[in-house]
């Protein structure tokens, strides 16, 4: 396999990996509350396995996961969730940082929220590009590249299913069962999760979230070949 682990590598290769293939991932979640069956850290867990899966066919590098995600179930058990100004703050400082070490293209994908955290995102991102010589930033998330419908939950089937696919040590489904109020925050249809129906809808979105990316490397190409 691929070396894709930012955080793994000696400068040598990742300036090795930088001039093969411009291209970063920036995987960014939360800590939250997802019922008494999935782990508080599955928003960053899914968007890191997401990115690692994407670099193995498109090159680049993936950066170390963000645990510290904004605003969703903030007033549930377990929950460290930011303002948005710190999140902003950080993540500006990220694009700029790697931007300034040479990478073209940055895709920074949540697995947190994509109609609040992801927006917040894509705003630090057109600021962040209108900055002289700045890099391309692309934010995308694996629940809009789904082609499956419906596209995400919170804790639910798609959620469980997705977990029991990618990281099954770490679901106990065996607390939907036992515990005096499994369904608080979370989707009841949660108990219906496989790790067949996650499997598909991991690959569905890669498939779909790899093609966005393909398209906007040759895009970013074309222009600074232009200019």
């Amino acid at each position: 396999m691929r070396k894709v682990r930012y955080e793994e590598m000696t400068f040598v290769e990742a300036q090795a990996a930088l001039v093969e293939r411009p291209l970063v991932y920036v995987p960014i979640g939360s800590l939250e509350f997802h019922g008494c069956h999935l782990p508080l850290g599955l928003d960053t867990l899914h968007a890191y396995r997401f990115c690692l899966a994407a670099a193995q066919r498109t090159a680049g590098v993936v950066l170390p996961p963000t645990f510290w995600g904004t605003r969703g179930h903030e007033k549930y058990e377990g929950s460290v969730l930011l303002e948005d100004a710190t999140i902003a703050t950080l993540m500006r400082n990220v694009l700029e940082r790697l931007g300034g070490l040479g990478y073209r293209l940055i895709v920074v994908t949540t697995g947190h929220y994509p109609q609040v955290q992801g927006a917040l995102l894509k705003r630090v991102a057109d600021e962040y590009m209108a900055t002289p010589s700045a890099a391309r930033v692309l934010v995308l998330d694996p629940f809009t590249c789904q082609p499956m419908t419906p596209q995400v939950d919170h804790g639910g089937r798609i959620e469980t299913s997705l977990m029991l696919h990618l990281h099954p040590e770490l679901v106990d489904m065996a607390r939907l069962r036992t515990q005096p109020t499994p369904f608080r925050g979370v989707k009841p249809d949660c108990v219906e999760g496989t790790a067949e129906e996650g499997r598909e809808r991991f690959q569905a979105a890669l498939d779909s979230f790899v093609q966005a990316v393909e398209k906007e490397l040759a895009s970013t190409a074309g222009r600074e070949n232009r200019s």
